[in-house]
């Protein structure tokens, strides 16, 4: 079963894919079929096998030879890992069918804020309609509390610091409170922050910013969220 669900999230992380490149673009995730961005030529089923077809291609498209971004393999690995990890912690559950539903939309949003420093509603309202679900049948009313408290934080820090967040940063901050309670918010906190901090240490010393130079935030806390959501580390959880 471990195998097969790795397979079914590098699967979805395929499809994940395609709804990074076209929701942007505005294009439909339906139709039409997978093409290459570069020349807009139509792939087979070939070209379509998570992992597989990336690493045959050597990283070129099949028909233009463009360079193939390590996205497209990422994904579907970073989206099969969770996969498994949440089946190692929840087993076949309504648990494992939330948290993965809402991690696989916040993967879209991820790499999409990374791009284009935005986080659309398109992902970002299914997320919080399953977060809310998830925290009404195991977390009310704790996590709805949580999910107060955080979001009255984050929309102060909003205010004090002349928007230094995002509205979409908020909106997260109210899904992970409603998935993980206070204390694992909390921890999604502390780690998006350490390492967001780190991070812009490194793009200054570098020269590829500086201290005014705005960097998403989103991209740290969705991953400290995946984090901290599927690995279950009880250390992340003594203040329980």
């Amino acid at each position: 079963m471990s195998i097969l669900l790795f397979l079914l999230g590098l699967i979805i992380g395929s499809f994940l894919n395609v709804c990074i490149y076209r929701i942007p673009e505005g294009i439909s995730i339906v139709n039409p079929g997978s093409f290459c961005p570069k020349c807009k030529h139509q792939l087979s089923w070939l070209d379509n096998i998570p992992l597989v077809s990336y690493m045959l291609l050597k990283g070129r498209c099949r028909y233009c030879g463009a360079k193939i971004s390590i996205q497209y393999p990422l994904v579907e690995l970073l989206t099969g890992t969770i996969f498994l990890l949440f089946y190692i912690r929840f087993g076949i559950s309504a648990e494992f069918i939330l948290f993965a539903s809402v991690s696989s939309l916040l993967i879209v949003a991820l790499f999409i804020d990374l791009k284009y420093m935005l986080l659309p509603d398109v992902v970002i309202i299914p997320s919080i309609i399953l977060s809310a679900i998830y925290g009404s049948i195991y977390g009310f009313p704790h996590n709805f509390i949580a999910a107060g408290i955080f979001t009255l934080m984050f929309y102060l820090l909003r205010v004090i610091f002349k928007d230094g967040l995002g509205i979409g940063d908020i909106e997260l901050i109210f899904i992970f409170s409603l998935m993980l309670g206070f204390y694992g918010a909390l921890l999604v906190v502390i780690i998006s922050s350490l390492i967001g901090t780190i991070y812009g240490i490194y793009l200054i010393k570098k020269g590829r910013a500086g201290m005014r130079t705005k960097i998403p935030f989103g991209p740290f806390l969705i991953g400290a969220f995946l984090l901290v959501s599927s690995i279950n580390i009880p250390a992340f959880y003594l203040l329980r």
